[in-house]
C-alpha cells in the first residue's frame, strides 16, 4: 500500500477565445490560463480494494466513471500498462463547481501526477500531458500549471512568463451557466470581438501589470444578456479597486485582478454577501 497526496489549483482564463466547432465535436480555443491558489486536495491510495473507488467531500459530486478523476486513473493504467490493484481516491473539494474554474480537470490532472509519481517516477510530463487530452480540454493545462497559451482543443500548449505575485477575488453567483448552453449560443451568432492575446503575452514578458489588467477578455461575455448578475459582479469588483475584471471558462465564476494584497483582502470582505462564494487567491 502507498499513499499519495496532489494539490489540484483552480485556473482562471486570463483571455478567451472560442473559435468555430470542429469535426470532433471540441471547438478551437485560444487562451492564456493561469492556475491561482484556491485548490481542492487530492489523496490517492493503492492496495485497497478492487478496481477505482473516488470519494468526495461534496454530495452532490458522482464519484462513478463520470467523474474527471476516475477517468483519470482509468486512461493512466490503460496507457501505461499498469495493473490497478486497488486505488482510493478522495477529493476534499473547495473549487465550486459549475464556475468556469477547471476544478474537475486540476482533480483529474492531480491524479495523473500522483499516480505517475506512484508508478512511473521517470514519465515525462509531456507524456502525461498527451494522455490528459482525451480526458478534457483544460486537463492537459492543469497538468503542468502556472501561466500558458493554451490553443486548438487543449493540446496545443506553449509556457508563458510567470504571471507577476497578484491577488483574485473570485465570485461565484448562486447559479451556474451549462458549458453545453454556451457553446450552443455562442456558435448560433457571429464572432465578435476578440481578445488582444498576443498583446497580453508580450505583456507578461515585461511583466506589465498595467497592460496585462487592461486585457483580461472573455468571449462567452458576449452572448450574456446586458442584464446578467456577471456584468454587475464585475462592475463592482472594480469599484472596489480591481485593476481588471472577467469571468473565466463558461462561467459563472467572476474574478478581479488586484495588485496590492490589503486591497484585494478589503474587496474580499465586502463582495461576501447571500447570493456569493468568495474566495482570495493568488497566483502561483
Amino acid at each position: 500500500m502507498a499513499m499519495i497526496t496532489e494539490q489540484a489549483p483552480a485556473k482562471l482564463n486570463l483571455t478567451l477565445d472560442i473559435g468555430k466547432k470542429r469535426p470532433d465535436g471540441y471547438h478551437n480555443l485560444v487562451s492564456v490560463m493561469q492556475s491561482v491558489s484556491l485548490c481542492d486536495t487530492v489523496t490517492m491510495e493503492t492496495g485497497k480494494g478492487t478496481g477505482i473507488a473516488v470519494s468526495t467531500n461534496w454530495e452532490t459530486l458522482p464519484g462513478d466513471e463520470s467523474n474527471l478523476a476516475y477517468r483519470a486513473a482509468e486512461v493512466f493504467f490503460r496507457e501505461t500498462g499498469t495493473v490497478c490493484q486497488g486505488l482510493s481516491i478522495t477529493l476534499t473539494k473547495q473549487i465550486p463547481m459549475g464556475a468556469g474554474l477547471g476544478g474537475g480537470s486540476s482533480d483529474a490532472a492531480a491524479v495523473l501526477r500522483g499516480l505517475r509519481k506512484l508508478y512511473c517516477p521517470d514519465m515525462p510530463l509531456s507524456r502525461l500531458q498527451r494522455m490528459a487530452i482525451g480526458i478534457g480540454s483544460d486537463v492537459p493545462f492543469c497538468v503542468r500549471g502556472d501561466t500558458a497559451l493554451v490553443r486548438g482543443k487543449g493540446e496545443e500548449m506553449i509556457r508563458l512568463p510567470k504571471l507577476p505575485l497578484c491577488w483574485f477575488v473570485i465570485c461565484k453567483p448562486d447559479f451556474s451557466l451549462s458549458t453545453a448552453e454556451m457553446y450552443r449560443r455562442i456558435d448560433q451568432q457571429p464572432r465578435g470581438e476578440r481578445s488582444d492575446t498576443s498583446g497580453l503575452t508580450k505583456a507578461l514578458e515585461y511583466q506589465d501589470m498595467r497592460e496585462i489588467s487592461e486585457r483580461l477578455f472573455n468571449g462567452f461575455e458576449q452572448i450574456l444578456p446586458p442584464e446578467s448578475p456577471i456584468f454587475g459582479i464585475k462592475k463592482r469588483l472594480l469599484e472596489l479597486g480591481a485593476r481588471g475584471a472577467c469571468m473565466t471558462g463558461s462561467g459563472s465564476a467572476v474574478f478581479g485582478l488586484f495588485t496590492e494584497e490589503k486591497e484585494a483582502e478589503k474587496a474580499c470582505e465586502a463582495m461576501k454577501t447571500g447570493n456569493l462564494q468568495v474566495f482570495l487567491a493568488e497566483s502561483v
